[in-house]
């Protein structure tokens, strides 16, 4: 191994494990050093463990060390000095870290050692970046580089450029893009792991503020691998945690949780608190896009509870931004425009411009629920404006679809919510393997359908159905695969056994129930005969809604008239045998016209709703139902209720042909 003086910044992996093995009590003090350096990430207790046992024996050996080069001692004790100061900002111990900081900068203050000093500032840099100091974090960041390039080391130059350009985009995107990325290789061919593992990591989030999430997600795996092979750890963490990001913003929900929880096992397993709180803030974002709104929440406030001490550092105001955006998804709107508001102090504090999108998007979204409908449209605008300056391509789509929600809840006419909708769908079309949401695309279809469009709307509603169900699909994969996770860590920590026996419940049922609609898809499947499906589906909707199944009404060969199908004996009293489809006071013949759900009051009495039987079919046909009185109907309920309408649909197709 090096001597103090010249050690790597980050020495491979194999080679600080290798070296370990080999040291012993009576290791000079260099080796020792060296181990302690190497392992600071890769084993921080034994790092600390060495570094303490280490400075104490200079510490009694005055004998020894009155025969050293005075700047030698001063270099070995300010690096141990460094080595306690990283492991202390890992586990978010600021102050102490600090303190370590302060140490080591006066060891060096009689004997600068340009190498020390630049690694000196680069851990300076991190301890402001976790208070969330931006501003305070470049200007140590400069330093770091200020004094490689004094050193004249190759290595800690180009990494230390790197991690500058990096911490530039945040601050101003455009100007950082233009000056850094001409300065910067362009690829890492040929440079060492640690050189590697920092550019990739620039290219990664300058294509991910972008919005290229593909090439981001490129990046970001040839980082996570340099990362761990050249000791990186806290990198790694954040790169496996940086690709859930990129993979849930496309949609990707399947890949995305597979990288989270990659990121999350590292992260447990060295218990670094920051780290920890990262993995769990993106889980919980990609959590609440496949619709799991409680669980996410826990794992944000457990991020926040995480974090508390450092409210302004970049992944607590994550967390917040995410967390304010699952109380939407569970109609908190209140609580969620506070969440923004704080969340928009605390942007402003620490300059992170590349937030300032989330929180006004957020808060016209609150404010929109709220009824306050000119407030949200004039944030929107005004997010629109941020997004543009700032490219963030992405949040053009979700920021269109607002405005285009809340032009629609205003009176607006059909051309200009379809207008507004068109222009996040062409946004989404030029981003690359970007899928809209579900969500978008029924606004869409009821759009189309307003405007007098019906083919185009039945196309795109065909388009939100078979995102849904995929969002379905990778979300009942995930619960089964947490709620093994849960049942293994509650052997290992005991004293949180109530917490995830709680969560363990919460993901079986949302387990069971999309499990149980794939069964039921099947047994629906399976019947051969209009009568048996029709018999098949009036039990199941009756034993998981309680909904008593009427009839269903199908177009007749000239496409004007609904004829009632199969329906319930002595159940269908009200109902006519034909309806005309342009008849304007039926709801039956409206929902086969624009393919919309109908609820029909009766009180006191039952809710008649009339729903579409979407499958493939130009003109689908029309369930009716019957709800008891004071019947639950809700989202859950009507996601329930298309799911198995759209197997019957095409069940019924096959048994006609």
């Amino acid at each position: 191994m090096a001597f103090a003086h010249e050690l790597l910044l980050f020495p491979l992996e194999r080679e600080v494990q290798a070296a370990a093995q080999q040291l012993h009590d009576s290791s000079d003090w260099n080796a020792r050093l060296a181990v302690a350096w190497g392992l600071r990430q890769l084993n921080s207790p034994r790092a600390q463990a060495l570094a303490v046992a280490l400075l104490q024996e200079l510490e009694e050996s005055q004998e020894q060390t009155a025969f050293m080069d005075p700047a030698a001692l001063s270099t070995m004790r300010a690096r141990l000095h460094l080595v306690q100061g990283e492991v202390a900002m890992l586990m978010m111990r600021l102050d102490d870290a600090q303190a370590c900081v302060e140490r080591a900068r006066a060891e060096l203050q009689a004997h600068p050692n340009p190498c020390v000093q630049a690694d000196l500032h680069g851990l300076q840099a991190s301890i402001h970046a976790d208070r969330g100091d931006v501003d305070l974090q470049r200007d140590a960041q400069q330093n770091a580089l200020d004094w490689a390039d004094q050193a004249q080391d190759a290595e800690r130059q180009l990494y230390y450029r790197a991690c500058l350009a990096r911490a530039d985009l945040f601050l101003d995107f455009e100007l950082a893009r233009a000056t850094w990325s001409e300065q910067l290789p362009a690829s890492g061919e040929g440079l060492s792991a640690q050189c590697r593992a920092a550019l990739a990591d620039y290219r990664a989030l300058e294509h991910g503020l972008a919005s290229d999430y593909v090439e981001a997600a490129a990046f970001l795996e040839q980082s996570y691998e340099a990362s761990l092979e050249s000791g990186q750890v806290r990198r790694a963490i954040g790169a496996a945690s940086n690709l859930g990001y990129s993979y849930t913003s496309i949609s990707d929900f399947e890949t995305a949780l597979a990288w989270l929880k990659k990121g999350l096992a590292v992260a447990r397993r060295v218990r670094w608190p920051g780290a920890i709180g990262l993995c769990l803030a993106q889980t919980g974002e990609a959590l609440r896009r496949v619709g799991q709104t409680e669980s996410a929440r826990e794992l944000l406030r457990e991020c926040l509870q995480t974090l508390a001490q450092h409210p302004h550092s970049r992944t607590a105001m994550m967390a917040l931004d995410y967390l304010g955006q699952a109380e939407l998804d569970h109609g908190h709107y209140e609580e969620a425009l506070k969440h923004f508001e704080l969340l928009g102090q605390r942007e402003r504090h620490s300059h992170s411009s590349d937030m300032r999108t989330g929180v006004v998007l957020g808060r016209a979204r609150a404010l929109m629920h709220l009824g306050r409908l000119d407030e949200a449209k004039s944030v929107a605008l005004e997010a629109i404006k941020a997004a543009t300056a700032q490219q963030q391509r992405s949040d053009l789509v979700e920021l269109r679809a607002l405005v285009a929600e809340i032009e629609r809840r205003s009176g607006a006419t059909p051309d200009t919510v379809l207008s507004w909708l068109q222009l996040a769908l062409e946004q989404a079309q030029a981003l690359e393997a970007y899928q809209p949401k579900p969500e978008l695309l029924d606004a869409a279809a009821e759009a189309l359908s307003q405007a007098g469009r019906p083919e185009e709307a039945y196309a795109m509603e065909r388009r939100a159905m078979a995102a849904r169900q995929a969002a379905w699909a990778t979300a009942s994969r995930h619960a089964r695969q947490q709620v093994e996770v849960a049942r293994n860590e509650r052997q290992h920590a005991r004293q949180q056994a109530q917490a995830k026996e709680e969560r363990l419940a919460k993901l079986q049922a949302a387990h069971e129930q999309l499990q149980q609609l794939v069964v039921l898809g099947r047994e629906i499947w399976r019947q051969r005969s209009p009568g048996l499906i029709f018999t098949v589906l009036c039990r199941e909707l009756r034993s998981v809604l309680g909904a008593e199944v009427l009839a269903v009404y199908r177009r007749d060969a000239s496409g004007q008239t609904l004829v009632m199908g199969e329906s319930s004996k002595g159940e269908h009293e009200g109902l006519p045998l034909k309806i005309a489809v342009s008849d304007p006071d039926s709801p039956c013949a409206a929902c086969s016209r624009d393919w919309t759900e109908r609820h029909e009051s009766r009180a006191p009495g039952p809710t008649r709703i009339f729903a579409p039987m979407v499958g493939d079919d130009a003109n689908p046909a029309v369930l009716v139902l019957e709800l008891p009185e004071g019947q639950a109907w809700g989202t859950r309920e009507q996601g329930i209720l298309r799911h198995l309408s759209t197997d019957a649909a095409l069940a019924f197709k096959r048994a006609m042909v």
